[in-house]
């Protein structure tokens, strides 16, 4: 039986190299969501599971590949086309097209060389948050990432240890960038020597999107959740709008 190659060997021969540590995980049933893998890992905190979404140029269909950790806010779009410095008639969209062997609920940033624009492919940047490599760098823990090719597996290891890894093998086309970025709305009302402090969060960094999540669990807490992804909205949600 032919079994496909998918020049992935990069992954292994890194952190053979490297000594960093590496490991496959396979899931009972697939998943699509960074919410689903916490849950069926248990105790895992959804910061710790990284999402990689493409984005898509509208002026010359190139892929963004944008990861970040899980923060339960969508991303600012118009904030990453300011940090590649875009056109100003130029806007990110959903990607219709995505690299091979990957799907919605499945996309990975460990893409291989035909995925790239210099090879006929449709790649230009894979792009990790700035604060986010710097904090994960001290903190050293595993993080999980799909693995591309089946909703059913996964590869865990450090964020920053990924983020070294691919620089290394594809240099300059990974990037990193201040992709996440905090916007809030705060409303403080004193009222009979009672205080109450409440916040609406647009966008979340890393940094305090951990401090939430830290502080969950304590005290008398109501928590909601709606966990949908961002890039699965209907396309006449997504889309931009032309003038």
């Amino acid at each position: 039986m032919h079994v496909p190659k998918y020049s992935l060997e990069y992954l292994t021969e890194y952190c053979q190299q490297y000594k960093s540590e590496l490991r496959v995980l396979t899931y009972p049933c697939g998943t699509k969501t960074c919410y689903e893998k916490a849950s069926i890992l248990g105790t895992w905190n959804p910061l710790n599971v990284i999402k990689t979404f493409y984005l898509e140029s509208s002026i010359d269909h190139c892929l963004y590949a944008v990861v970040i950790p899980e923060t339960g806010c969508f991303i600012d779009k118009a904030l990453i086309k300011e940090q590649l410095e875009l056109f100003d008639a130029e806007y990110l969209l959903k990607a219709q097209n995505l690299p091979k062997n990957m799907d919605y609920g499945t996309c990975s940033p460990f893409i291989t060389k035909d995925d790239l624009q210099e090879f006929g492919g449709k790649v230009k940047y894979l792009i990790f948050d700035t604060e986010t490599l710097i904090l994960k760098k001290h903190e050293n823990s595993l993080d999980d990432f799909s693995f591309g090719l089946d909703d059913r597996f996964s590869v865990q290891m450090n964020y920053y240890q990924c983020f070294k890894m691919l620089k290394t093998h594809f240099h300059h086309l990974v990037i990193d960038k201040e992709i996440l970025n905090l916007s809030f709305k705060e409303k403080f009302v004193r009222k009979k020597g009672v205080i109450n402090v409440s916040y609406q969060f647009k966008t979340l960094n890393y940094r305090t999107a951990k401090f939430i999540n830290s502080i969950h669990g304590y005290g008398d807490v109501s928590i909601t959740n709606d966990h949908i992804d961002e890039l699965n909205l209907p396309d006449i949600l997504t889309l931009s709008k032309i003038s």
